[in-house]
């Protein structure tokens, strides 16, 4: 359920546009609704202490004009993107589409990346003041620290005293943070919770972006409880972990027509995966699923049913994302939903790291970084950034998952989930390492 407003915010100008009805409120960019035939946002959340009425499903980071317009016409009106992303030019995109909005009735979310400190004030403002030219406004609506990874960061002196001097002058409305978990190789201690319990207990954050699903749950939603109670807004991303397990449904049978088999680092994974998909397929077939999406939308649903996650930023690629997604706007989670999603955590958990938990990285006599290596693998594996993905694992330090292969397994041994770590690992080495036979 959406969280109400009060009158109050509705005089503000983040709430006074919604008064009326989804359908009436979804199109900002004209009336003429171009996009007639695809279905538009029904639902809108107050973004914590913003005020701003956020659609429950956002943009992150727009692949193209014609998508950001798109869904701007359909009512979405929380955009994501950073200065990092694509060297500036996705904000420079998003401020060539935005000059013909309504700017007041658009939350415009950027960040800026450190991955120990920031160098100055003077830095941070500068950088600021760069991405409000790129993207064509005179003020952003949350400056973030883009994935901080480690609370020292989250408490920076340099990008505070900057965003402070930023709101006096208008140029940035709110402050936030996004994390995905620590980076072993900085500071082994600490976990996603660890570091977004720092944030929400900081003060000075007023939105958060972190990842929540049906699998990270226990996790994720202490810090969700935590957010609420202080006022904070929550932007979800990593929402749906199943189509991980879907391509690797799909490798599997093209290897098998292909007549090829995997790699003997994986030889062991590849018959627990098979005993899984029949486990999978008999609970698809009683819960009267018709494809494989069915099970993602519910994933998608368990999201949107908890109305302390504000908003899922979603990552669409084409037209035929856009629909799909805008689809599942206002629903929530029914009783086949649940007994599906619980069978499917019992079948494929220890299929799914829970990127943020870093509970194995302590064990591991490499010191590999596991969780970014995950992250960077549901990059390459989910959102389809197959580039970037091996750009970033290029660049880690340290040896790689080929030393998994004569491991004891000391990270299974400790992960609280039964994660079949080492052969997550190898697969990611094997996918963004392709020079690897």
């Amino acid at each position: 359920m959406a969280i109400k407003r009060n009158k109050k915010q509705e005089n503000t100008a983040y709430g006074s546009q919604y008064s009326g009805s989804a359908s009436r409120n979804g199109a900002i960019y004209k009336e003429n609704r171009q996009n007639h035939d695809f279905p538009v946002v029904k639902e809108y959340r107050q973004l914590g202490k913003t005020g701003f009425m956020a659609s429950d499903i956002s943009c992150g980071t727009p692949p193209s004009e014609a998508v950001l317009k798109a869904l701007l016409e359909l009512g979405v009106n929380f955009i994501d993107t950073g200065e990092t992303y694509d060297n500036g030019n996705n904000e420079r995109l998003i401020g060539r589409v935005i000059k013909d909005y309504d700017r007041k009735k658009i939350f415009i979310n950027s960040k800026l990346y450190t991955d120990d400190h920031f160098l100055s004030k003077e830095d941070c403002i500068d950088r600021t003041r760069k991405a409000l030219e790129r993207l064509g406004t005179d003020y952003v609506d949350c400056m973030m620290i883009h994935s901080a990874e480690n609370s020292r960061i989250i408490k920076d002196e340099h990008f505070h005293a900057a965003m402070e001097m930023m709101k006096q002058e208008g140029r940035v409305k709110h402050v936030g943070v996004s994390c995905h978990g620590n980076n072993w190789l900085i500071n082994p201690e600490e976990s996603l919770e660890k570091i977004m319990m720092t944030a929400v207990e900081d003060g000075r954050f007023d939105v958060v972006m972190l990842g929540y699903n049906f699998m990270n749950a226990d996790m994720a939603e202490k810090i969700l409880d935590a957010c609420a109670e202080k006022g904070i807004g929550t932007s979800i991303i990593k929402s749906n972990p199943v189509k991980l397990y879907l391509i690797l449904d799909e490798r599997i049978k093209r290897q098998k027509e292909a007549g090829t088999e995997p790699g003997e680092s994986t030889l062991g994974f590849w018959e627990k995966y098979k005993g899984m998909t029949e486990k999978a397929r008999i609970i698809f077939e009683k819960y009267g699923l018709a494809t494989d999406e069915d099970l993602a939308k519910a994933a998608t649903r368990f999201v949107l049913s908890n109305p302390k996650a504000h908003t899922i930023c979603w990552g669409f690629a084409s037209l035929d994302d856009i629909r799909d997604m805008l689809s599942l706007s206002g629903q929530k989670l029914n009783e086949k939903d649940v007994a599906l999603l619980r069978n499917y955590h019992d079948i494929y958990g220890h299929l799914n790291c829970r990127i943020g938990c870093n509970a194995c990285e302590n064990a591991c006599p490499h010191h590999l970084p596991v969780g970014t290596i995950m992250r960077y693998r549901y990059y390459f594996e989910v959102k389809g950034q197959v580039q970037h993905a091996r750009e970033q694992y290029a660049r880690l330090k340290g040896p790689g998952p080929e030393v998994c292969a004569d491991c004891a397994g000391y990270c299974e041994q400790v992960c609280p989930y039964g994660v079949s770590a080492r052969a997550l690992l190898a697969s990611a080495h094997r996918q963004m390492a392709p020079m690897v036979s």
